[in-house]
């Protein structure tokens, strides 16, 4: 959970590696987490979200970000924030994996002085967004044009964290005509982009339930509060990110949002981080807007390994590597990404 910024992005094998020796493995592994569900959510309830309402209540700080519902065709609702200005470009922000809309306070003063309209949108289950059983990246991609459709607006970019880039790139895949550029910080991608075999789908979806069970399990024997969760965090993170976290404004803010992300349960964080690791079906040809990612160089690369390659197949990607930055160089310095974009917003304008 946290910002995935927060969260260590599990890259699954290649199908060829998924075999049908783990499948029957995995389906006992479920059946006996779905024994224990019902006593670790009653758990969760009771120890998680008092938590989390305590600190809506006001004792972590920015935990009066307003947000709005947006109601789905479908009857769900969709909940998103606004940071930045009210009158800049629109910029759509897609959270980390297991997190939630308030992460992109990390944007808000760079945003703001850029000239920036930052939406951040919470994925469902995850929030003050209503959960979805079928949620897809094709599901996502159509509550975030839903909502586009609702604010009127035409045109729009995408900044994303973490394995939030993977949903992006299927925004712009879906709408290219009305994307004009894709940010992303600290990207991960699945290393399956082609379509799933029908094991390696199997196991994904009992993915879900199998972190759901991890999650809630771990919170009822290890007691564990968002407050220990950064603790941990700490300990795996290189010398350039540990100096960050070690900031009592950057500590709030991961707090809050990670409060944020389990206010309904586990359930929406695991079925999120699931989905974080379905194929990207897109293809280099449908992205032929900007997309520009970030990538912290001290940081150990081997969960990015997916990331440069694919970068290079488009036809205006760029991979930007940050000298003496860490994974979560963004909860500080996030100027050049606003920058980067102005100048491509500028050369759009003048080629029209």
């Amino acid at each position: 959970m946290g910002g995935n910024s927060s969260h260590r992005f599990v890259v699954i094998p290649r199908a060829s590696c998924l075999t049908w020796e783990l499948f029957p493995l995995t389906l006992v592994t479920c059946f006996k987490l779905l024994l224990l569900r019902k006593q670790a959510r009653d758990f969760m309830h009771h120890h998680y979200i008092s938590h989390a309402a305590d600190a809506r209540a006001g004792d972590v700080p920015g935990a009066s970000v307003c947000f709005h519902r947006f109601p789905l065709r479908d009857g769900r609702r969709l909940a998103w924030s606004e940071f930045g200005i009210t009158r800049g470009f629109p910029i759509f922000y897609l959270h980390a994996a297991g997190s939630s809309r308030l992460e992109a306070a990390f944007f808000d003063a760079e945003a703001r002085r850029a000239g920036y309209r930052l939406l951040a949108v919470d994925r469902p289950g995850l929030g003050e967004s209503d959960s979805h059983a079928g949620m897809s990246r094709a599901s996502c991609t159509d509550d975030l044009l839903q909502l586009a459709d609702h604010l009127g607006l035409l045109e729009f970019g995408i900044l994303s964290a973490g394995a939030g880039t993977g949903m992006a790139l299927a925004v712009a895949a879906m709408a290219p005509e009305r994307v004009k550029l894709v940010l992303g910080v600290s990207s991960q991608l699945p290393v399956c982009r082609a379509r799933e075999a029908l094991g390696c789908r199997m196991l994904r979806k009992s993915l879900a339930t199998v972190l759901q069970g991890i999650l809630a399990l771990r919170l009822t024997f290890a007691n564990s509060t968002p407050e220990q969760y950064l603790c941990r965090l700490s300990e795996s993170l290189a010398y350039a990110d540990r100096r960050l976290l070690g900031d009592p404004a950057i500590r709030f803010t991961l707090t809050q949002s990670t409060y944020e992300a389990v206010r309904h349960g586990v359930s929406g964080v695991a079925r999120d981080t699931a989905l974080a690791l379905a194929p990207l079906n897109v293809s280099a040809a449908s992205l032929a807007m900007p997309v520009h990612v970030w990538l912290g160089a001290v940081e150990h690369l081997g969960q990015y390994s997916s990331v440069p390659s694919f970068i290079d197949s488009l036809p205006q990607g760029v991979l930007h590597r940050l000298c003496n930055h860490g994974r979560y160089f963004f909860w500080r310095y996030s100027e050049n990404v606003f920058v980067t974009a102005t100048r491509l917003l500028k050369a759009d304008q003048s080629i029209r």
